[in-house]
């Protein structure tokens, strides 16, 4: 990550595909690093690069960025393996990685994609093709990423043995993101650690809906791999870009048609066989010990990612990423299907648990596999001679044997009547050594085998790995092209997806606008309706609507699950998803803040209501008109006058903004708030309905309606927590009493303890002195 002039350039490379990915110089905000932030979540890097010129500003919103991440257990990125682990920051030498040195690095960049026998000119000029040398910050950046995987590829890479390849060159688009912080993610529940697609927990989805997520609730209906990780790109990367939405949702729309169900089957069927090509896959693919399973992937990928082409071929004219998808297979991805199945022969290389090569493929190795097959035989052949030709008639048994590095030898193991000594000579024959009663020479015919067949086996070897890797070398030269055509179909896996869970819970497609509105009719919480009867709320905003909502109610009366059932049918539009309403129209919204309770942490040296305090400020400084802000009990932790004044200070900051104010959903229970607050259109009281039965039980409708509430109805709830009866009812009393402002004084507790020490020796004719001095000081002077 390299900054300059505000702007902020990134780049960075995947090891595992040896694909390398560019940020144009993109403005950032000086205070938060927003973009910093979000590039950071989607690359989930094991090294963070920056330049020691950067200003101190940027580096330490980077370290911050990375000692939260390490702090927080809910962030933090996966290894391979699926183990936690933290990103390393390399601050470069400013000498070292200037921009001129680190400009020229990129001009020496070669990529498998570029023109072969290009002299540097052409090389130069097809750079500049793809490269706009313009943006300064990306240059740097690209440069020192170079210059810093040259020095240190033999600690980084998972083939140290070799060298760096740069497959493809790749852009990453951050101009239309949706900004989402960290706390958001968690608030709304979108992802967790757990879900993250590292290796070892591909598949596994929780069995409860217990700590579901929006991701793991999605990732059930994955089919490949490749799919599951688009997912998590997807859900970190919402989009306000309205084309791209409307692509998406047009796609889960023709799934959807009864139609068009056999094409879903399909390609539902094709993607499953759809594996992640990496360079570790293709290297378990060349050699002498190449793995079957591995060349069986390597095919059936390719043979399905063609197959999925020709299904999209037929309605390339109506889904953008089927046009896409069906232009993406070349000719040379046909060769490379083609090749591997000329070539490999599965079903004997499953027989024989390593790699065949087919017959008739190369004459040599026919001839060699001839030798081998008919070496049985020769040798047989070869002993009887040698037993005829050297051997006396005491000899009755042996054996012409191949030993590695002594070649062919004719072992005797068989004698009438009794063996020989151990250093038992015969004409024409070489002593070399006796195991077991069984002696070994070099024969006249053991040097012929040596000369003629040799170690058939190792020489078979070398050959068929000389035909694997003439085969290898010619689908690394397409690697690209593979792996931009499996990211396609990684993104088709999604929107089957997003088309699944639209089908089984009777999502809705969302009218996306640029209009400054949200409304919803019959909105759900997609996680909680999983789990239990839900009912459904109306959701209004803008365009005739008041753009803040205070909302008041009970305890337990549903206001958090409406605050994130907001956020979560609004984030699910802003990834081209289909959302849980009967219907819904969206206007594009720049930013998701929200503003709600968590529990105190030592690490981050905040109490729930700091971070809550931290929280709301961040809303209303990064808060812009097309921003939504949610906010749950700020008064939540607090004095009851501090948070209210609190709670009503923050809705009139935000009400003077009149026509630039934010969505806003702010739930309180300081109910008085609304006294406080400017009479305008702008802000709107809401509450949910409950009943109160004639034995005092309170029970709860969860419908939303217009109006405010005037109590809390904290007693009813702790009844229904199970809460003594008599806790409860001292509670009431308390609280009936501080509403009549009936409350005893100080003097008055006295008396009533006098009388009660009265009431205590009233009739005892033995009359404790010293108790009673005791009991006295106690009720005039308590501790």
């Amino acid at each position: 990550m390299i900054w300059n002039n505000s702007h902020l350039g990134a780049a960075y490379y995947n090891i595992v595909t040896s694909e390398l990915f560019i940020l144009e110089d993109t403005m950032d905000d000086v205070e938060r690093f927003d973009v910093t932030n979000a590039l950071y979540r989607q690359c989930l890097p094991r090294y963070v690069i920056t330049n020691a010129a950067a200003p101190a500003a940027f580096t330490n919103a980077i370290k911050k960025i990375l000692t939260t991440e390490a702090s927080n257990e809910e962030t933090n990125s996966f290894d391979s393996r699926g183990t936690v682990r933290n990103a390393v920051l390399k601050v470069t030498c400013k000498k070292e990685h200037n921009y001129e040195r680190c400009s020229h690095r990129v001009r020496c960049l070669r990529l498998d994609s570029e023109p072969k026998n290009a002299n540097n000119v052409d090389r130069l000029t097809f750079l500049n093709t793809i490269l706009n040398f313009k943006c300064c910050a990306m240059i740097h950046a690209l440069g020192s990423l170079l210059l810093f995987i040259d020095k240190h590829w033999n600690n980084i890479a998972l083939d140290p043995s070799g060298k760096p390849s740069f497959v493809s060159l790749n852009y990453l688009n951050l101009r239309d993101l949706v900004i989402m912080d960290e706390d958001t993610y968690k608030a709304l529940n979108i992802v967790q650690a757990r879900d993250h697609p590292s290796l070892f927990k591909f598949g596994k989805t929780s069995t409860t809906m217990k700590g579901i997520s929006l991701f793991s609730l999605l990732n059930r209906y994955c089919h490949s791999r490749p799919g599951v990780q688009f997912l998590w790109k997807t859900l970190h990367h919402p989009t306000r870009n309205i084309a791209v939405l409307e692509q998406r949702l047009n796609a889960v729309e023709f799934f959807l048609n009864s139609k068009n169900q056999s094409v879903v089957e399909n390609l539902s069927s094709c993607l499953r066989h759809v594996y992640r090509l990496t360079n570790t896959v293709l290297a378990c693919c060349s050699g002498p010990q190449a793995k079957p399973s591995n060349w069986y992937k390597l095919h059936k990928t390719i043979s399905h990612v063609i197959c999925i082409a020709d299904i999209c071929e037929e309605y390339a004219g109506r889904i953008e990423l089927f046009r896409q998808i069906a232009e993406s297979i070349t000719s040379e991805m046909q060769y490379v299907k083609y090749f591997i199945e000329y070539i490999v022969d599965f079903g004997e290389s499953r027989r024989e648990s390593k790699l065949v090569v087919k017959p008739n493929v190369d004459p040599l190795l026919d001839e060699l596999n001839n030798v081998r097959r008919t070496l049985p035989e020769l040798l047989t052949q070869m002993g009887e001679k040698d037993m005829r030709e050297h051997l006396p008639s005491s000899v009755t048994g042996c054996n012409m044997l191949y030993l590695p590095n002594i070649g062919y030898v004719l072992a005797i193991n068989e004698w009438n009547p009794t063996p020989p000594t151990k250093d038992a000579t015969y004409p024409g024959l070489e002593f070399k050594f006796s195991i077991n009663q069984v002696h070994y020479y070099k024969s006249s015919s053991a040097k012929e085998l040596d000369e003629t067949v040799g170690d058939i086996i190792l020489k078979i070897a070398v050959r068929q790995n000389h035909i694997v890797q003439k085969l290898i070398r010619y689908i690394k030269k397409h690697t690209g092209t593979i792996l931009r055509t499996i990211q396609l179909c990684a993104e088709l896996d999604t929107l089957l997806v997003f088309y699944k869970v639209a089908r089984d819970y009777n999502y809705v497609r969302p009218n996306v606008t640029e209009s400054k509105i949200i409304n919803v009719v019959e909105g759900r919480h997609p996680l909680m309706e999983c789990a239990t009867t839900f009912v459904p709320n109306d959701i209004r905003s803008g365009q005739g609507a008041s753009l803040i909502k205070v909302l008041t109610g009970p305890n337990s009366c549903g206001k958090s699950v409406y605050l994130k059932q907001i956020g979560l049918v609004v984030f699910m539009a802003h990834i081209g998803c289909y959302v849980p309403a009967r219907t819904a129209t969206i206007g594009t919204i720049s930013r998701v803040l929200t503003q709600m309770s968590n529990t105190e942490s030592i690490g981050l040296n905040a109490s729930s209501f700091l971070q809550n305090l931290r929280q709301i400020n961040v809303a209303l400084r990064a808060s812009t008109s097309d921003s939504i802000v949610i906010s749950d009990e700020l008064d939540r932790g607090t004095s009851e006058i501090s948070g209210l004044s609190l709670v009503a200070a923050v809705l009139n900051t935000f009400a003077e903004r009149g026509s630039n104010c934010p969505h806003v959903f702010a739930a309180t229970h300081a109910y008085n708030v609304l006294a406080l607050l400017p009479q305008t259109p702008v802000i709107e009281t809401q509450t949910f309905e409950c009943v109160i039965d004639q034995d005092e039980s309170l029970a709860f409708l969860y419908r939303l309606t217009n109006g405010s509430t005037k109590r809390s109805f904290a007693h009813y709830v702790a009844r229904i927590a199970e809460l003594e009866e008599d806790v409860v009812k001292r509670g009431l009393l308390v609280f009936q009493k501080i509403k009549e402002h009936d409350l005893p004084t100080s003097i008055h507790c006295r008396i009533d303890r006098m009388k009660r020490i009265v009431d205590r020796f009233k009739g005892d004719d033995d009359l404790d002195l010293e108790e009673l001095k005791t009991l006295v000081r106690q009720a005039v002077f308590p501790k």
